[in-house]
């Protein structure tokens, strides 16, 4: 017998090709073995997915509603007041580069009352000490809007578009998600009666 018979015949007895062929599934480099993630975990998950979709639509719809009803109370009921201006300071665009907008604050009285809010509607600059019209909300009279902002504005059904439509797109994802829950739950009846 020669040393290269020896050599081909002797087994195998490597610890390396032993680890290897011990593994049954992917090896592993270093650590514990990592948990998998269960059908169960993805079904609560999108559970939760679809609850947090579900709020923000019903904000998105309560926000459109509460805006509707501001413009028409400023419309039918607001109370007209003249503000003087006391700051105009400019606001930066995304660059930082140029002025985008002004944010103008002032002062004005309502049932002897002073206030100093910032004019919601005025974004270009008007100088210090100026007067503008403008009309104060009657369910909050320290909120004020330019007079000209408020006339053009209209309350409208197409602020209700958006979160519509996502309601319309949760629904769906409702529907999917419960189709995938009943398979989920048919699926381990029908590998048991299987078994069985």
């Amino acid at each position: 017998m020669t040393p290269a018979d020896d050599v081909t015949s002797a087994p195998s007895t490597s610890p390396v090709s032993d680890a290897v062929a011990s593994l049954d599934g992917p090896a592993r480099l270093r650590g514990a073995d990592a948990a998998a993630v269960t059908g169960r975990l993805w079904t609560i998950a999108g559970g939760v997915v679809l609850a947090l979709l579900a709020v923000a639509i019903v904000v998105g719809l309560v926000s459109a509603a509460n805006d509707n009803a501001r413009i028409n109370r400023l419309r039918d009921h607001g109370v007209a007041v003249t503000v003087t201006v006391s700051t105009c300071i400019g606001n930066l665009g995304g660059s930082g580069s140029n002025a985008a907008n002004f944010t103008c604050r002032g002062r004005y009285r309502v049932k002897a009352t002073d206030y100093v809010e910032t004019i919601d509607g005025l974004t270009t600059f008007v100088a210090p000490g100026r007067h503008v019209a403008a009309v104060a909300d009657p369910a909050d009279l320290g909120a004020v809007t330019l007079a000209t902002t408020v006339a053009s504005s209209r309350a409208s059904n197409a602020r209700f578009a958006i979160p519509g439509l996502l309601g319309l797109s949760w629904l769906v994802l409702v529907l999917g998600y419960l189709r995938r829950l009943r398979r989920s739950r048919v699926r381990p009846a029908i590998t048991e009666a299987a078994r069985n």
